[in-house]
């Protein structure tokens, strides 16, 4: 008699949580799709860009590491869209024999730091080709980029403190052009369970963001968090949250389906005092990421840098922080208020996809370089 009870018991308890899996559940996926609707209605709104495609042939030499597929896929789509011809190739190719075959106005190095040698720039540039790199890691790597930028005709540079820096060089063409997105490969799209979290920082755990995280982390109990990347097993409190932290890292596209999936995402930017900047050249731009996390219609929060309101407005198209406390307390009010999470996000979202495109990223860089009419009919 006391096993059926027991039996009867347990069965009530199991259809219990069946009841409440299916009602956690479809919320879960209301809520999620109820976004998924209002980012479409955002993304409807966008004026389409128009513009001449150039009769230019551009060489594209890939950054091709992991953590720059984003770009590097993004950067050779809108290429596709802009010029008459495009190549693309990996860093370690045979640069200048495969020049010589394609005859491009243009070679565009993406980064070129370690992968892209010196020799083969000089090469290209005495065969007559015109040469331009887009640097993403600076001011990081200034120790490197120093020697490497003055082999280009044209440097362009995500980094406005860095524009200063390789004209004392004697680089002649220097130029700021930030980071931008390409909105068919990262947008506000269905994303499973595993990727959905309440607050989800990716990134390397550097020392500065280690010592930051120290602070935010014990002050988050109850909020469900992921966080990926190297090093965060340094962090005091790993062990009451490894369960929620990959330490090896997500990449594209994982990366997105966990921006996507949070209803926060942490932006804290790198310190530049790293040993390959021993200049000491401070960073005062945004980082490539402020506008990946802008694209997937996710509430960003992120660090203050000097250039940030020139492309998003605090506290209207994203949230700013200046301290651990700070991040925490807000993290806290914009969890507890989803209307006004989603407005600012979805404002974010509509200024990325509208003004902060890799296509017009390079059609500036175009213009740059060949004029108003250069390429055009």
């Amino acid at each position: 008699m006391a096993s059926r009870a027991m039996r009867s018991r347990a069965l009530a308890l199991k259809l219990q949580g069946a009841r409440k899996g299916r009602t956690d559940g479809f919320w879960l996926g209301h809520s999620h799709g109820y976004h998924l609707g209002q980012c479409q209605a955002v993304l409807d709104r966008v004026p389409p860009m128009q513009e001449v495609k150039r009769a230019l042939k551009v060489m594209y030499v890939k950054e091709g590491t992991p953590g720059f597929r984003t770009l590097d896929l993004g950067i050779a789509r809108a290429l596709v869209e802009l010029v008459q011809e495009v190549k693309v190739v990996q860093p370690q190719s045979v640069l200048v024999e495969t020049a010589l075959a394609f005859k491009p106005d243009l070679i565009l190095v993406m980064n070129g730091i370690y992968r892209v040698s010196d020799e083969q720039v000089v090469k290209l540039r005495q065969s007559g080709f015109r040469t331009a790199i887009w640097i993403m890691d600076d001011p990081y790597f200034t120790d490197i980029t120093a020697h490497m930028a003055p082999f280009y005709d044209y440097i362009f540079t995500h980094e406005l403190n860095a524009v200063p820096f390789y004209q004392s060089l004697g680089c002649r063409y220097v130029y700021y052009l930030p980071s931008g997105v390409d909105p068919a490969i990262i947008a506000p799209r269905f994303v499973e369970k595993q990727y959905r979290s309440d607050v989800c920082f990716i990134g390397s755990g550097f020392s500065n963001r280690i010592s930051f995280f120290n602070k935010v982390i014990p002050a988050l109990k109850g909020v469900h968090l992921f966080m990926a990347g190297y090093g965060w097993n340094q962090l005091k409190s790993y062990d009451a949250i490894k369960e929620h932290v990959n330490l090896e890292g997500v990449l594209y596209d994982d990366n997105i389906r966990y921006y996507i999936g949070a209803k926060i995402v942490i932006n804290l930017h790198r310190s530049p005092e790293e040993r390959l900047n021993s200049r000491g050249i401070q960073a005062l731009s945004i980082n490539p990421r402020t506008f990946e996390i802008g694209a997937c219609g996710t509430l960003q929060l992120t660090d203050v840098r000097q250039d940030l309101s020139r492309y998003y407005s605090p506290d209207h198209e994203l949230v700013t922080f200046a301290s651990p406390e700070e991040l925490v307390d807000r993290i806290r009010y914009y969890l507890g208020n989803e209307e006004e999470r989603s407005h600012i996000a979805l404002e974010g979202l509509y200024k990325t996809m509208s003004q902060h495109t890799f296509s017009q990223r390079l059609v500036t860089m175009l213009h740059t370089i060949f004029g108003e009419k250069g390429g055009t009919e």
